[in-house]
């Protein structure tokens, strides 16, 4: 019987979410909305690729001697040790690979027989540097193969492990580019839980205040109808999210900056964060809603909630710059701050796996605690009209037994 009973709330819980899909997924509001928001994150990241300018330039070398894959081979990685590419071009003759270089076909000649690397005007200081390593390898291969080494001690001896460029400062740029990630992401979070955290206010006073309501709880309990709204708007919220964090990973893509592995790990796992938070702020937002019966008064009961949503935002400014400290470690944790604040310790790389884990934990407790906190609340309230319910008398009637107190105080 339990189990009957069961299948059965879960199944109102369906009905009711699905209602509440279909009113949002049925509003154009909504994808206009979403198309905008998509579009205003690609262009971040068009904008970024052009004020970034043009890749370098290929440098196109024209080598006077035997075509040879070696040279070519030495030439290529040369240029990719400077961020560059190399285009190679053989030529018979030093005649014809300074004529090339005169009229702007090629930006070298290496003319071997000579041992010159021959420029237009000027000489390019970091083209002469390119080709002057390349010879360097491709000479000192000859020589160690003259001196009899095979092809594998040729290749064992020029073997060398590149230094790895260290700062004491750390990386600036890719820090900023992390922050600057992780901070968007909280932007981006503040305001799909306000927008969608509103849906969820406005609906359910405008379901008392036309009395709606008195017609759901005939079949489902306040329980079920609060767990179907928020998962209802939750799922519609969610796509919108879930676009708007593909296009901030298209809008990264294109912007065709150098992005820090963990900004990839990051940014998906938003769309965890922001489930857990919406679930919390969401149920908060519903009982908020249930303690009036005019739109006017909505934002003044939402007031709190919304503070306690701006708060967590602004801790993300105060301590999402120091990752690492113990402060943004402990506040991370805390489950009203944590889906706000943890984006931006990951995408720094400064969350370990036990904190996400743990912050996880703790917002999916609290928030089944606020469930079961605030349906006793919204039980109690949903049928009574008139006066706003402070929340003072919100919380009387949570402590149970002056319900009737309460309800009058409030007519």
């Amino acid at each position: 019987m339990s189990g009957l009973q069961e299948l059965r709330s879960i199944e109102v819980i369906r009905l009711v979410a699905g209602r509440e899909i279909g009113q949002r997924l049925r509003a154009k509001s909504f994808y206009v909305g979403t198309g905008v928001l998509v579009l205003v994150i690609l262009a971040v990241g068009v904008i970024s690729r052009l004020a970034g300018g043009d890749p370098p330039a290929a440098i196109d070398i024209a080598v006077v001697a035997a075509e040879s894959d070696e040279i070519v081979a030495a030439m290529e990685g040369s240029a990719a040790a400077f961020g560059r590419t190399a285009e190679v071009t053989f030529f018979d003759d030093a005649a014809a690979a300074n004529a090339a270089v005169d009229d702007g076909t090629v930006d070298v000649a290496v003319v071997v027989d000579d041992l010159s690397a021959v420029f237009g005007e000027e000489v390019d200081q970091e083209v002469l540097a390119v080709v002057q390593q390349a010879w360097a390898l491709v000479d000192v291969r000859e020589r160690l193969a003259d001196a009899g080494l095979t092809s594998d001690e040729i290749a064992d001896a020029l073997s060398v492990t590149p230094l790895a460029p260290v700062t004491l400062g750390g990386d600036d740029r890719s820090t900023e580019l992390e922050m600057l990630t992780g901070t968007l992401a909280a932007v981006l979070l503040l305001i799909s839980l306000q927008t969608f955290g509103t849906y969820v206010l406005t609906g359910v006073v405008e379901e008392k205040s036309s009395a709606v309501v008195e017609v759901l709880l005939v079949r489902a309990r306040a329980d079920q109808m609060l767990a179907g709204k928020v998962i209802g708007i939750g799922v519609a919220a969610l796509a919108q999210f879930a676009s708007a964090v593909a296009a901030g990973l298209g809008s990264l893509a294109i912007s065709g900056v150098s992005v820090p592995g963990a900004i990839w790990s990051a940014v998906p796992m938003t769309l965890v964060w922001f489930l857990g938070g919406f679930a919390l702020y969401a149920t908060l937002f519903a009982l908020a809603g249930s303690l009036v019966s005019r739109q006017e008064d909505a934002q003044a009961a939402a007031a709190p909630i919304m503070y306690s949503l701006v708060a967590a935002y602004m801790l993300v400014f105060v301590l999402g710059f120091e990752p690492e400290s113990t402060a943004s470690m402990v506040a991370s944790l805390v489950p009203p701050i944590a889906p706000l604040l943890m984006p931006v310790r990951m995408a720094a790389g400064a969350a370990s796996t036990g904190e996400v884990v743990l912050a996880l934990v703790l917002l999916c407790a609290a928030t089944f605690a606020v469930w079961k906190l605030a349906s006793r609340i919204y039980e109690q309230v949903l049928l009574q009209r008139g006066a706003r319910i402070s929340w003072r008398k919100a919380w009387v009637l949570l402590r149970g037994g002056h319900g009737d107190e309460a309800a009058a105080q409030a007519r």
